[in-house]
């Protein structure tokens, strides 16, 4: 039997800060996934959302979130590479789900671009229990470090810009130090912007595969109407 999620706009308060976030649920799916960038203007305009309609459509609960705040992004833009407070932000809110009724023994995965996978990386590194897949989508994983890189056993798909596109040397490096699971995939004719048509669509296509291979599948799910 097919249902149908609600969406809805919530703030997540991170230490003294409130994050901007959209909740995509429904009783009984398979997992959440926590869909991450550093900044997100409009939630629901976004090509995040729309792309994560493929998680949705394959019984998982989605949270696109925005891991700075309008004031901050417009205010110094650089706070994105200040990957130690987006692991502390990540965290609180990974904590938040942990303690809502709807979510909490979810099994957990985590998409994330630029430097939001930097931090969903040291956290897992740090803290294994909050989160059992990671997807890197053209992200900075060369900020993570080595040590939590060798650390990492946490599964990690590195989706990469396809053949032609500039893929930088320290992304394979970084790659190369993760300790556990790992895959490395391209996506032939995406760059790293991801600008091209359906370029976040076969991101989101191939991270649900990975999500479907890590989180525990419960017994009796079915599809999900978006």
């Amino acid at each position: 039997m097919s249902f149908h999620l609600r969406h809805t706009d919530i703030r997540i308060q991170a230490e003294r800060a409130w994050l901007d976030a959209l909740l995509s649920h429904a009783p009984d799916v398979r997992g959440l996934v926590v869909c991450a960038q550093p900044y997100i203007n409009n939630l629901r305009e976004s090509r995040e959302y729309h792309a994560a309609a493929i998680l949705r459509q394959a019984g998982f609960a989605t949270l696109v979130l925005s891991l700075l705040t309008p004031q901050e992004e417009q205010r110094d833009p650089d706070l994105r590479f200040d990957v130690a407070q987006l692991v502390h932000r990540l965290l609180a809110v990974l904590t938040w789900a942990e303690q809502q009724p709807d979510l909490a023994g979810l099994p957990v995965g985590l998409l994330g671009d630029d430097t939001a996978i930097a931090a969903a990386v040291r956290l897992a590194a740090r803290e294994p229990g909050h989160l059992e897949a990671l997807v890197s989508r053209c992200g900075r994983i060369d900020l993570v470090g080595g040590e939590p890189l060798r650390r990492l056993m946490t599964p990690l798909l590195v989706l990469a810009p396809g053949e032609g596109s500039v893929s930088p040397q320290s992304a394979r490096t970084a790659y190369d130090c993760v300790g556990g699971e790992k895959a490395w995939q391209a996506l032939e004719g995406v760059s790293d912007g991801l600008a091209e048509a359906g370029a976040m669509e076969a991101a989101a296509r191939a991270a649900c595969t990975w999500f479907q291979q890590h989180l525990p599948e419960r017994d009796g799910d079915d599809p999900v109407a978006d």
